[in-house]
């Protein structure tokens, strides 16, 4: 980034994918059916919020199952798709009959859980305070054989789940069975989940509103589609993923790590080419994919956060990176900041134009 690179952070030595957390695999089951309920979630500490509620924003587009009762709670769905066992977690405010709820898709990290995601980012909470739709997807283990992952798609492996496929496969069974806004679905991650957030976000620009990525963000090289607005926000002290150009140098054996965790051939083979590129410049090249201008970008230093804004990005395609001074690989990068107010923020003020609704 030629304006932004003024401002850059010093991280430590950076590989790619999250730390070892306790993973979670799929239930078994066939069609959409309702499951266990989710363990309850940790509330977020109170802080500003832009709601998502609908009453608070402009009339949206109704899905099919707004004719449908509202269903709240909290509980697990499954299904099969391209052979494989999926599952997701979902939590359904309590509201009015035939009110269209916004929908925050939330994906975990390599090796994570759908659960620990909900929890850690404090979604499933906000979800339930603020009156939208969260849904939880657990990453693919391939039928235990891997670690649980989202397939970024930056190589053609059959070996590799179809995550996008199965994700379109969500969205039609919660618009089918809630009363859902499709102009509002947003799309959230961290690290790996992160990066196929972005996925989403370059494969289904007819679907999804904006993306916010935590630790972890990159870009399809056929990103087609409307510009797509997106955050990125990066701990400026993340070791996993690095943030400067210089970091990528240092970056540690991303082999040796995705093996440790006995991840396949092919998991190496998708995040290796990541892992050589800094995420300031893939937030440069979603400047540049969006029309954005590249030079001099607004820049706000705050004592926590170092906020970088592309201007006169087309179509409302707004592209920002934020980052947190001294946060870690994590969700929030540092206990001072509230990445989940700001990604709802960010989704707020950046719905799905109607034109472009597939």
């Amino acid at each position: 980034m030629k304006g932004a690179r003024r401002y850059r952070l010093a991280i430590l030595a950076a590989a790619l994918i999250a730390g070892a957390c306790s993973s979670a695999t799929a239930d078994p089951g066939g069609s959409p059916t309702e499951g266990s309920p989710v363990p309850e979630m940790s509330t977020p500490s109170p802080s500003p919020l832009a709601s998502l509620a609908p009453v608070a924003i402009a009339p949206g587009v109704e899905s099919a199952g707004c004719k449908n009762g509202t269903s709240p709670g909290r509980r697990s769905e499954t299904f099969r798709y391209d052979g494989i066992k999926r599952r997701y977690d979902i939590v359904v405010p309590k509201t009015q009959r035939g009110v269209a709820m916004p929908v925050v898709l939330g994906f975990h990290g390599f090796t994570d859980s759908s659960a620990a995601l909900a929890s850690r980012s404090g979604l499933a909470a906000r979800a339930a305070a603020d009156g939208f739709i969260g849904v939880f997807p657990q990453g693919s283990n391939v039928d235990g054989t891997t670690p649980p992952y989202f397939n970024i798609e930056t190589v053609d492996d059959p070996s590799l789940a179809d995550d996008v496929g199965s994700t379109a496969k969500i969205l039609d069974h919660v618009e089918a069975e809630l009363c859902v806004d499709r102009s509002r679905i947003f799309a959230s991650g961290w690290s790996n989940g992160g990066m196929f957030a972005a996925t989403l976000g370059c494969a289904m620009s007819d679907r999804v509103a904006a993306v916010a990525s935590v630790s972890g963000v990159h870009l399809l090289p056929d990103c087609r589609g409307r510009p797509m607005p997106i955050i990125v926000i990066h701990g400026s002290f993340d070791d996993m993923v690095p943030l400067t150009e210089e970091d990528v140098a240092s970056a540690a054996d991303i082999r040796g790590m995705i093996r440790g965790f006995n991840g396949n051939r092919a998991q190496v083979r998708m995040f290796v080419p990541v892992n050589g590129t800094s995420v300031e410049s893939w937030v440069e090249s979603w400047a540049e994919r969006n029309g954005c201008e590249l030079r001099d970008p607004a820049v706000e230093s705050g004592i926590v956060v170092d906020k970088i804004a592309y201007r006169n990005c087309r179509a409302g395609g707004d592209v920002v990176l934020q980052v947190v001074k001294g946060g870690e690989h994590n969700w929030p990068p540092s206990p001072g900041s509230d990445t989940t107010a700001e990604a709802l923020s960010f989704f707020a003020s950046h719905p799905l134009p109607v034109g472009e609704l597939g």
